[in-house]
């Protein structure tokens, strides 16, 4: 099971995203392009979160440090492809992120999430619902060209499966992974 990752595909002019009720002391801030200065330290402690989510294979994610954040970004804004990003703020820190990869050009029926993720001292509360919620209503609202989202899970995270089910993200494909080591 843990070589296998889900695809899963939501129908964004149709999907009921009504944000559910933040706690007590928890923002919602959004940007396209790159991270506000003010936030990307922050920003990139909370990404590497991401570092014990569940990968096919059992492969190990490398740390994400600012100058990685920098680059991709920086790589994402030259390809036409910036980030849609939203994060929820605590005490003025990121702990939930997520983004939507989605090119500058109209005309894209599909486009493709990153990461999402919640720092772990704030999980449990709902945060990686609420971003991915408000990224995605932002989406519509900004580019109704866009007609559909996809996102890929490992089978076996069944938080980030979860949360894509109650969003309306629908599983369409299961890939099977290989690591071959020579």
């Amino acid at each position: 099971d843990d070589d296998r990752s889900i695809l899963s595909v939501l129908d964004l002019h149709t999907a009921e995203l009504s944000l559910p009720s933040l706690p007590t002391g928890v923002e919602v801030r959004s940007w396209i392009g790159a991270t506000p200065g003010e936030l990307v330290e922050s920003f990139v402690r909370a990404r590497n979160a991401m570092r014990d989510a569940p990968v096919p294979g059992g492969l190990e994610m490398e740390p994400w440090t600012l100058e990685l954040q920098r680059r991709d970004e920086g790589r994402c804004i030259g390809q036409g492809k910036p980030q849609h990003v939203t994060v929820a703020l605590e005490h003025g820190d990121v702990v939930a992120l997520t983004g939507i990869r989605v090119p500058e050009a109209r005309g894209a029926e599909i486009v493709f999430t990153d990461d999402t993720t919640t720092v772990p001292t704030a999980r449990g509360r709902g945060l990686a619902l609420a971003v991915k919620l408000e990224s995605l209503r932002r989406l519509r609202g900004e580019r109704p060209d866009v007609a559909r989202v996809a996102t890929q899970n490992a089978a076996h995270n069944e938080a980030m499966l979860a949360v894509n089910r109650r969003v309306g993200f629908v599983p369409v494909l299961t890939l099977t992974s290989a690591v071959v080591e020579l």
